[in-house]
């Protein structure tokens, strides 16, 4: 994954930085509302949008840490060289998935980026294209993780007696 770190940083100096418009933005409309009795229309929307960007943005730097949710206990009974393949498979399922959400999100925006949101008149298509773009995102993610699985050695054999806890000699 070293090969993607500039990458990471950008997505997590984004993700940073949305999250500190939102909590910004949230304390503002709080402080508005009880101390002048009034909020401004526009920034619910525009933190509920910031939300689903940071949303799909950390899904990504959740895939380079490993970080999403795995179910193991299947896997984790087949011998290493056949489970390697396994997570090999899923690796390029979820490739090929991310390719296929691409591309019906591109559909997606000709449909619904025209439309604006209510209150804050933003255009939709820079809310739905968090969709196009994380996905393009995940998609060299998961070749890396595809290539570094292919490429892991297998692990060391372990003789009998060091399996029964003897010092193999």
């Amino acid at each position: 994954m070293k090969k993607l770190d500039l990458l990471t940083k950008i997505i997590s100096i984004c993700v940073a930085v949305l999250m500190a418009f939102c909590a910004v933005i949230v304390f503002i409309q709080v402080f508005r509302r009880y101390v002048f009795g009034s909020v401004f229309q526009w920034a619910e929307e525009v933190a509920i949008y910031s939300v689903i960007w940071i949303t799909f943005l950390a899904s990504v730097l959740c895939l380079r840490d490993g970080e999403h949710t795995r179910i193991e206990v299947f896997i984790n009974l087949f011998p290493h060289s056949i489970r390697k393949w396994i997570e090999v498979f899923d690796y390029l399922v979820c490739f090929g998935f991310m390719a296929l959400l691409c591309y019906h999100s591109i559909e997606l925006l000709q449909i619904n980026g025209a439309f604006r949101s209510a209150a804050s008149n933003i255009p939709m298509v820079f809310v739905y294209s968090s969709i196009l773009v994380s996905g393009i995102l995940m998609i060299p993610y998961f070749g890396v993780l595809i290539y570094e699985k292919i490429k892991e050695p297998a692990p060391p054999k372990v003789s009998a007696a060091q399996k029964e806890g003897g010092d193999g000699q």
